[in-house]
């Protein structure tokens, strides 16, 4: 194969001595003469002033393209080399514009979102981490100021916050004590609105903004919008979703934050018992009731003695006398409760039945146990009316369903030995069946209350009304429910059950209407249990107030010795 001449290929003097003399050499000693070559293909000169060779460089690039012999276009334009690949969709692309086309939008309007969320994420943790060391401070100066002398002022002037007393440095104490209280109030579980309102209100009025002007008349506009938009419809004829869409997204999220923050119960009106209404000559009996703690001890009669013993009921009543006006009668039923009209009372007392019939016909010889077995149904009723807000209508089923599963007397045969066993056997499977309400822990203890109301009458000349009142709606109440349960499949069992609770309703009014001196003893005895369960809640109260503030003043003095080295 014959060179190419343009190659010049020379041996270098060393090689070429290395190679044809063969003696042993210490060293090398010629030197170079001419410079080293290079392989390569060398270029003509292009002029007389260029006296550098130049050789020909291989085209990699083109070399490379000619190997993959193609090249991707962008996907969305058609036209651009693609430089990108969308890691979503795996599409090529060649920059932002075709990123953010029309045919790329649901990649990249997802890519936004997902940064904005983010975004969001990380600003709203930094927001509330800030709030809660703004809400430590604010705490730690509270209770500093409280332990100085000077208050929140002294605090303040010695860490150099406030200099002189100025209007304007006392404007600085002023809010200063507001954001504290604000901070407290916050960190608080509990119920303060009207106090954060008021806050509010005034830290505005500091800073000369017109309070609420531009709310209140939003709120006006909004009223008059969601009135006009209910205007001559029925209300009570649309269905949940019909209503819903009838709301705004403001009014909807509205509703939502009141759903979450349990507000929205209190938007409806607190239902207010019929059994709580005395004649105003009878509360004197009532009063003299809740009196009688040490004398029901001389008045408890034995199991043997219980039946027809009217002469201690006799004594009792004797010894009741002289002390009619030693007590006002308490009223326990939240503080929400207003005082009612016996008159506008008088017409939703629950009818009593015009046909009981006598107790003889249907048990000739009654246990003296009966009463006890009363008391457990009246306090199941208290508490599931109570728990229904009074309303009987709008779930019947499930209100005559939780009445029989609280209610032993009604739906086993169960027999109790005491007031307190009958109460305390209810309150077990009002926990374990879900029927507590979470924000009103005391709604048993009203229950208790409430049976001794119901036992205690209206007035002296019918002290067994209410008491037939309520067993006649609980009978009513059975009875109608019971008609619209089919009579085949799970529902037949459901009648039965309710069938045999509408029976002992009855005998139970048979025997209310001829034991009255065992109604009036055993709502001496409610009234008492009432009593002795009230002072052992007060004094339980009592205690967790001041294991809770022994605990605030340790975390206080905590806070306060973090808040000095911060400082420092």
């Amino acid at each position: 194969m014959m060179m190419n001449s343009l190659i010049r290929r020379r041996l270098p003097p060393s090689v070429e001595s290395l190679l044809t003399n063969i003696d042993p050499k210490e060293e090398w000693t010629d030197s170079e003469s001419e410079p080293p070559t290079r392989d390569g293909i060398l270029l003509p000169s292009r002029g007389s002033a260029s006296n550098t060779e130049e050789f020909l460089s291989p085209a990699k690039i083109c070399y490379g393209e000619a190997q993959n012999n193609t090249i991707t276009a962008c996907t969305f334009c058609k036209c651009k080399p693609s430089r990108y690949t969308c890691p979503r969709c795996n599409l090529q692309y060649c920059g932002l514009a075709c990123y953010q086309s029309r045919e790329h939008t649901s990649c990249s309007e997802e890519f936004y979102k997902e940064s904005v969320l983010q975004e969001l994420k990380k600003m709203g943790k930094t927001e509330s981490e800030g709030r809660r060391r703004m809400q430590e401070i604010l705490l730690g100066l509270q209770q500093k100021g409280e332990m100085t002398e000077g208050g929140m002022e002294r605090v303040l002037k010695d860490e150099g916050i406030v200099k002189d007393n100025s209007d304007e440095e006392e404007e600085k104490i002023q809010v200063m004590e507001l954001l504290s209280k604000l901070a407290q109030l916050q960190q608080s579980e509990e119920e303060n609105s009207t106090e954060i309102e008021v806050i509010l209100r005034k830290l505005e009025e500091i800073g000369g903004a017109d309070p609420m002007s531009g709310d209140s008349d939003d709120d006006a506009e909004e009223k008059l919008d969601l009135t006009e938009r209910l205007k001559g419809l029925d209300i009570d004829k649309l269905s949940e979703d019909e209503l819903w869409d009838l709301l705004n997204s403001k009014e909807r999220e509205s509703f939502m934050g009141l759903m979450k923050n349990g507000r929205l119960w209190g938007l409806v009106p607190l239902w207010k018992p019929w059994w709580e209404d005395h004649e105003e000559e009878h509360k004197e009996l009532v009063e003299m009731i809740q009196g009688e703690e040490g004398k029901l001890e001389r008045e408890t009669t034995t199991v043997t003695n219980l039946q027809g013993d009217n002469n201690k009921v006799k004594t009792s009543q004797e010894v009741e006398q002289p002390r009619k006006s030693t007590s006002k009668l308490k009223n326990k039923r939240r503080n929400k409760k207003e005082t009612r009209q016996s008159e506008g009372s008088s017409a939703r007392v629950p009818p009593v039945s015009a046909k009981i019939p006598k107790l003889s016909s249907l048990c000739a010889n009654p246990s003296p146990l009966v009463c006890y077995s009363l008391v457990n149904t009246l306090y199941s009723y208290a508490f599931t009316l109570c728990r229904f807000n009074g309303d009987t209508d709008s779930l019947i089923l499930e209100f005559c369903e939780m009445i029989l599963a609280l209610s032993e007397a009604l739906h086993s045969s169960k027999v109790f030995s005491s007031v307190q066993e009958a109460i305390d056997c209810v309150q077990p499977l009002i926990l374990g069946g879900g029927y507590l309400d979470k924000e009103d822990s005391l709604a048993p203890a009203r229950a208790v209350e409430a049976v001794a109301h119901i036992m205690t009458g209206k007035n002296k000349r019918d002290p067994t009304g209410y008491c037939l009142s309520a067993l006649n709606q609980l009978r009513m109440i059975l009875s109608n429910t019971r008609k619209t349960l089919s009579k085949e499949g799970d529902d037949a069992a459901k009648r039965q059950k309710f069938f045999q609770a509408i029976k002992k309703c009855e005998f139970y009014q048979a025997w209310v209407l001829e034991n009255e001196h065992q109604i009036q003893r055993l709502a001496i005895e409610l009234w008492s249990e009432n009593s002795k369960r009230e002072s052992l809640r007060n004094r339980m109260d009592k205690a967790k107030a001041f294991v809770e503030e022994n605990r605030k003043k340790e975390k206080g003095k905590k806070a306060d010795t973090e808040l000095i080295e911060e400082l420092n």
